[in-house]
């Protein structure tokens, strides 16, 4: 036993050193290059700073762990941008013409349309760039046959499938093709009914860094938003389409009022109502009352203390 052991640790030993001495040369060809620029420009330029420029890089030709520390940046750089990082141009629009469009069946659209294809390894990414005359709900359930529906917020990068279980804990942390993920999946209460038919339909997301899921619902927090959005949230399903304004935003700490889908009494849900227009951040200007219907957007505040929340009132079907 003790010999088996003598040779694993020989053999660590030996692949340790034989690391070291490549990580050395590796050191040495990369700083070299700083090196001979700083004393060019020293030389040319004779100002003591590049001069201890230059001596710095010449040290650093010798210490590996420097190298290693540049390689493990770049690799957390390109990391980030290729899997989280979200361009500016990401952030999808809704038409301000929507209200007054009607409702084109999907198969007819699709078969005018180049069908959307991405090779794009992020899926909320992925999905993402689709428009919604794109979206097919027979290609979304095979995907995932618990999809219900789409969710697009004007001014954010909300712009999503929506699933739907018989929990709402699974997809905290499974994505869209029932995959284990931190980031989970954007998803509809379990107690609502996917028709769209509940007082109150409610959306779940992750508050990703990234700004995918629900992370970039801060964007409706601005004042730049507020005033240049025209506040509207799009839900698809088979049915057809459902346009939402939102009349209220606002942070508040974890509870489950807000959470209510079903009322006793018309003046149950018109108090509740009035509470979460009294709670918004901006003042949208529009009334609710007890013959509308809502959806609601909740996710976790920045801290992940709190909570962001976003209502919105049906305008159109």
């Amino acid at each position: 036993m003790k010999k088996i052991i003598s040779i694993f640790k020989y053999l660590f030993e030996t692949t340790q050193l034989g690391f070291y001495y490549l990580a050395l040369i590796m050191a040495k060809g990369f700083f070299f290059y700083f090196y001979g620029l700083f004393y060019l420009i020293s030389k040319v330029i004779p100002v003591n700073l590049f001069k201890k420029i230059s001596v710095f890089f010449k040290k650093k030709q010798s210490d590996p762990i420097a190298f290693l520390f540049i390689i493990v940046v770049f690799l957390l750089g390109a990391f980030l941008q290729t899997y989280l990082y979200v361009d500016k141009d990401d952030i999808t629009y809704v038409d301000d013409s929507i209200v007054e469009e009607k409702v084109v069946p999907k198969e007819e659209i699709l078969s005018d349309k180049e069908t959307y294809t991405s090779n794009e390894v992020n899926l909320y990414r992925k999905y993402g760039g689709m428009r919604l005359d794109q979206v097919s709900f027979a290609d979304l359930k095979n995907t995932n046959s618990d999809v219900v529906s789409w969710l697009q917020v004007d001014g954010t990068n909300i712009n999503y499938p929506i699933v739907q279980t018989t929990n709402n804990d699974y997809y905290l942390n499974h994505d869209i093709v029932k995959n284990p993920k931190a980031s989970g999946w954007t998803f509809m209460d379990y107690r609502n009914n996917p028709d769209m038919s509940d007082s109150n339909t409610i959306f779940y997301g992750h508050n990703l860094l990234n700004k995918t899921a629900f992370g970039s619902v801060s964007n409706v927090f601005t004042d730049k938003w507020f005033k240049n959005s025209n506040h509207y949230i799009v839900v698809l399903n088979e049915s057809g389409r459902f346009v939402y304004q939102i009349f209220s935003c606002y942070y508040i700490d974890p509870e489950v009022y807000y959470l209510q889908n079903n009322f006793y009494s018309d003046n149950d849900y018109l108090e509740f109502l009035n509470t979460l227009k009294g709670r918004s951040k901006y003042d949208f200007g529009l009334d609710v009352g007890v013959g509308d219907k809502i959806i609601t957007l909740s996710t976790c505040s920045d801290d992940n203390k709190g909570r962001k929340v976003i209502h919105a009132k049906l305008i159109e079907k």
